[in-house]
């Protein structure tokens, strides 16, 4: 009788762990049959709750022994010193955030990162300029002091008040056609080292070439450093879309850069 009891038993174990091997579910006793894995969101007795994957910052995750094998790994991006804060997932060879619009699924109207995606056309005033020997800079690097957050080209800021030029230093791009968008963004990133009383960053948006007023980025004082991304809706009622970002900014300790300038959806 023991013997047949404890047959009985490893049997229903067995098939226990067939069923957990095949499909599981969290919070559900039917877990979709499409899915390995659901966790339902709960209901409005017992309350709603989010899935949390791992966070942590770019050295964190750089620790992750991760191989070509380990396709679509993922984990969340928190780091305020590097300016990043999105979810990643792993090529094979890469971590890319969900929302970075050069990956597939994502349409991209315009793009400029002044390397290989160059299809966003903008205008500099005054004209780009480098005076190594004066550290007086308004043009496209691939290297700045103290801006770290960029890899490749960039726009680079350095001294804008000289003997080249002084006051305003802009950045200005091309209208850009988002007719058949229905929920098109516009963003861009930046890097700031030590922005004192001043320096400041804004910029313009325009809908259809009307003004949408001009929006603070950094005010600057006290040696103000900042880094991160803008990211803006666009109403689905705009046909043309562009922005011009504004830099005032003096002293060749301070420096500033600009990148990944892209309208998508």
């Amino acid at each position: 009788m023991r013997f047949n009891t404890t047959l009985t038993l490893c049997c229903l174990c067995l098939v226990q762990c067939f069923l957990l091997t095949a499909q599981v579910g969290i919070g559900t006793t039917t877990p979709s049959p499409a899915a390995m894995l659901e966790v339902n969101a709960g209901d409005g007795t017992l309350g709603y709750r989010g899935f949390m994957p791992p966070i942590m910052t770019i050295a964190q995750r750089n620790m992750i022994n991760v191989s070509s094998t380990d396709v679509g790994l993922q984990v969340f991006i928190n780091d305020t010193v590097a300016g990043i804060q999105c979810l990643q997932f792993y090529t094979g060879t890469t971590w890319v955030c969900a929302n970075d619009p050069t990956n597939a699924g994502v349409t991209v109207f315009a793009a400029q990162d002044f390397d290989s995606t160059t299809t966003w056309g903008f205008t500099l005033t005054p004209a780009a300029y480098n005076v190594p020997a004066l550290d007086d800079l308004w043009d496209i690097v691939n290297v700045l002091d103290n801006i770290t957050g960029f890899t490749g080209n960039f726009l680079g800021c350095q001294d804008l008040s000289n003997d080249i030029a002084i006051g305003d230093h802009i950045i200005a791009f091309d209208n850009v056609d988002i007719s058949a968008a229905t929920a098109s963004k516009l963003s861009f990133d930046y890097d700031i080292f030590e922005f004192d009383a001043g320096d400041d960053v804004d910029y313009e948006l325009f809908y259809d070439d009307n003004s949408q007023g001009i929006f603070s980025i950094i005010n600057g004082g006290g040696n103000l450093s900042l880094s991160g991304t803008v990211t803006l809706n666009i109403p689905n009622t705009v046909t043309n879309v562009r922005i011009s970002v504004i830099i005032n900014q003096n002293g060749n300790a301070d420096t500033a850069g600009f990148d990944n300038f892209r309208v998508f959806e």
